[in-house]
């Protein structure tokens, strides 16, 4: 007897059912409208309104779509996950990248405006205690791109150089795994160029009080530590916990420390620190401390640690160290959202991406409150929720436009737990 093959409709089915939850919620409470309610691009739509578009290319970041051709073959199919996210069915591939490459730079303001909306109404910021410090980092990250590509630029790529790239300097709350801003520039330039435009971009956007930016730790690492841009940061009033830029004069340094100035860590961890024999004159008071550890090879390795923290040195250094954390998220938001194989050949259509992945970034943030709290997911990073977590197989059953069941594959190792994590969401929203 012959094997029966056959195609047959798959209304209610879906491969991310966590994720059309996840769309209903966003979208049945008005949450997205922020972000695209400035909008203004004037392009021939048919089937699809650009604000639309732009929402699909949003929820193919957040269904793990490696590049906008995988939209056709894990977005298009998906009849149920569309109706969740209120759309008759996903737009074409080639339609959501001819919509990216219609942006221009005043686009890309508008979306960056959005984006802004949306995180004062809803970054964890809006609660913080500002009588608590608040760490804000900043690290540059970068992105292989072609030859030809608008910006692209032949530069150091971690691990690779001479490579074709852009690059992009970002700014995150450590303690709330938030994305503030992104700037995109060219492969050939250093970071360290353009941390203060970058920074006037972040303050014109959040103008804090003289109070707050006290209560704001800038934590990077040596590429943005300059005499010229710590001077700037502190003349903004912000306390700095840097690494200095200049690796010769941190070795000058250490030939002229004594072997007894160095200080061995009270815990007994293989670090060792000593005051650095000049003292640096940046506008404020700021202490310096060189730093002395082994490296994988066994071989001491040096930095200058720059701060104006008054904890011991070994707190401050051990806080320094957190920006591992900073370094996880950015290497997650690549090969979780993909960030870096998401390529356009126009700058403005590559920072729609980028804008559009800090979006899909906070989202996933914020739904550790109204989602994961409590759970055994709530320490999930970016790549494990939309690659363990949103794409739950299973159905979506609606009647009248309302959600009237969710059915999770039984199988599926967190499909209990998670049951409860999407009861948790729905009640946030108010949609159970």
């Amino acid at each position: 007897m012959s094997v029966q093959i056959c195609l047959e409709p798959v209304k209610h089915q879906s491969c991310f059912v966590p994720l059309g939850v996840v769309g209903y919620c966003f979208t049945r409470s008005g949450l997205l409208e922020p972000l695209w309610s400035d909008l203004d691009i004037a392009m021939k739509c048919y089937d699809h309104a650009v604000y639309e578009k732009l929402q699909d290319v949003l929820v193919a970041i957040m269904a793990g779509c490696r590049s906008l051709a995988q939209v056709n073959t894990r977005l298009r199919p998906e009849v149920a996950l569309a109706q969740a996210w209120q759309r008759d069915s996903f737009a074409e591939q080639s339609n959501l990248s001819r919509t990216l490459d219609a942006l221009g730079s005043d686009h890309i303001d508008q979306l960056r405006a959005g984006n802004l909306r949306l995180l004062r109404q809803y970054s964890q910021l809006r609660h913080h205690n500002w009588a608590e410090r608040l760490l804000l980092d900043v690290d540059p990250t970068s992105l292989l791109t072609s030859k030809r590509a608008e910006g692209s630029r032949k530069g150091w790529v971690s691990g690779q150089r001479n490579k074709y790239c852009r690059h992009v300097i970002r700014f995150m709350l450590a303690g709330y795994h938030e994305t503030l801003l992104s700037v995109a520039y060219p492969g050939n330039r250093h970071g360290y160029e353009y941390l203060k435009p970058a920074l006037q971009k972040l303050l014109s956007q959040w103008p804090w009080s003289r109070d707050q930016c006290r209560q704001i730790i800038m934590r990077s690492d040596a590429e943005q530590g300059t005499n010229a841009n710590v001077s700037y940061v502190l003349w903004l009033g912000f306390q700095v916990l840097m690494k200095a830029y200049s690796g010769r004069r941190t070795q000058a340094w250490v030939k002229r420390t004594p072997a007894e100035a160095w200080q061995a860590d009270p815990t007994g961890a293989q670090r060792w620190l000593a005051p650095t024999p000049v003292k640096l004159r940046l506008g404020r008071r700021l202490d310096s401390y060189l730093l002395r550890w082994l490296d994988a090879k066994q071989k001491f390795a040096h930095a200058t640690l720059l701060t104006t923290l008054p904890e011991p040195a070994f707190t401050q250094w051990d806080v320094y160290h957190g920006r591992g954390g900073v370094e996880t998220e950015i290497r997650a938001d690549k090969s979780g959202l993909k960030l870096h194989q998401r390529r356009k050949h126009t700058l403005d259509a590559q920072e729609a991406w980028i804008v559009l992945t800090d979006v899909a970034h906070n989202l996933l943030a914020w739904l550790r409150p109204w989602m994961l709290r409590g759970s055994a997911f709530e320490t999930f990073g970016p790549k494990r929720v939309v690659h363990d977590l949103l794409n739950i197989p299973g159905q979506l059953v609606f009647a009248d436009g309302r959600l009237a069941k969710v059915a999770l594959w039984e199988t599926h190792p967190y499909a209990s737990e998670m049951r409860l994590c999407l009861h948790n969401l729905l009640k946030t929203f108010d949609l159970d």
